[in-house]
């Protein structure tokens, strides 16, 4: 018969990254990945593609926009801190946005 130990909070169990990300200790031992890193995973996915096929001008960029701002917004209502919020995307401010997001 073995000795269970709770090595969720143990610093030398989780190493370095636990001292710097304060969801790391819930996120390991989850089965699923919280709504807003889904969210946070399609919006770059999304935009990696937009900036691969270089149709970032003008009144196309705007209709292509329109469904990864949604998919922001979604995010910015599910993630677990204000700091964490995004901008919606414009034409204006797309290329510094895209880099914020990588």
């Amino acid at each position: 018969m073995g000795i269970w130990v709770d090595k969720r909070h143990d610093p030398e169990h989780d190493g370095p990254a636990a001292a710097f990300d304060p969801f790391y200790a819930e996120f390991k031992l989850a089965s699923d990945l919280p709504v807003w890193l889904k969210l946070q995973h399609d919006i770059r996915s999304g935009l990696e593609k937009l900036l691969a096929e270089h149709a970032y001008e003008g009144a196309a960029l705007e209709s292509r926009l329109k469904p990864i701002n949604e998919r922001i917004a979604l995010y910015n209502e599910h993630v677990p801190n204000a700091y964490l919020r995004r901008a919606c995307l414009t034409v204006g401010n797309f290329l510094v946005e895209c880099e914020a997001w990588q």
